[in-house]
């Protein structure tokens, strides 16, 4: 979503609305993001969609008509408590999804039924070198139980390493949509622009990459859009999944 869909001011262009509503009424349109369920059921909902989405980097299902969890796959209580005591001692900061509540600090946890950790540096305006060293670094809370994925903010400036359960990310949670939507990941386009894609890009027909995603992510991706700024993912709508513009 962060780079793809918004921009770094959080906001959808006209014409992303515009195209991706009208795309949603011929296929099923669904957003893919680590952000809480939240904000990506609000923004499907800005976007006309009410089809089953996907938030938590992967670990929730959710139906933005009602807020309502579809599918969730939990961290260990454990395993959540240690990760984010680590977190302080690296000087990270984080953000946990506890249900459908977003917490930022130990006290805002509620229940423990977390889904996802994202971590980040303090300082957005560190240098992005150093931030990356850091997020980078702390992979290795990973374990037998916890998968680490990193991905880039909408700016590029702040790196991020989501916890998730082990084998949970986009792409699973790709394969469980497909399989409730009924379609075929081979006619699945998906657009993305960070290092958390990468996991979805390696099971969709079509990756296709925006115009800032870094060379690592390009490389995972069939094909390259402009960036989020030149409204990218109409110009993937127009050519991959409308290219004779049957519906626009």
């Amino acid at each position: 979503m962060d780079g793809t869909l918004i921009n770094a001011q959080d906001a959808l262009s006209l014409r992303v609305i515009e195209a991706v509503g009208r795309a949603s009424k011929h296929v099923p349109v669904a957003i893919a993001s680590g952000r809480e369920p939240a904000d990506v059921a609000r923004y499907a909902r800005e976007l006309g969609l009410k089809t089953p989405q996907i938030s938590d980097n992967g670990a929730r299902i959710l139906n933005p008509v009602d807020n309502s969890t579809i599918e969730a796959h939990l961290l260990d209580e454990a395993d959540a408590r240690s990760i984010i005591a680590a977190l302080g001692p690296r000087g990270m900061r984080f953000f946990a999804v506890d249900d459908w509540h977003l917490a930022r600090s130990v006290a805002d946890i509620e229940t423990w039924q977390i889904t996802v950790i994202a971590a980040s540096t303090y300082d957005r305006d560190a240098p992005k070198d150093f931030q990356e060293a850091t997020v980078r670094a702390a992979v290795d809370l990973a374990s037998e139980q916890v998968a680490a994925i990193l991905s880039v903010g909408a700016d590029g400036k702040r790196w991020y390493v989501n916890y998730t359960r082990k084998g949970v990310d986009k792409g699973t949670a790709l394969r469980s949509w497909a399989r409730r939507m009924g379609v075929s990941l081979d006619g699945v386009v998906f657009v993305g622009d960070s290092l958390n894609d990468v996991e979805a890009f390696g099971v969709t027909g079509l990756p296709v990459a925006m115009g800032s995603a870094s060379d690592e992510v390009r490389a995972a991706a069939t094909e390259t859009v402009g960036d989020v700024y030149e409204d990218g993912v109409v110009e993937a709508i127009e050519r991959f999944i409308a290219p004779t513009g049957q519906f626009f």
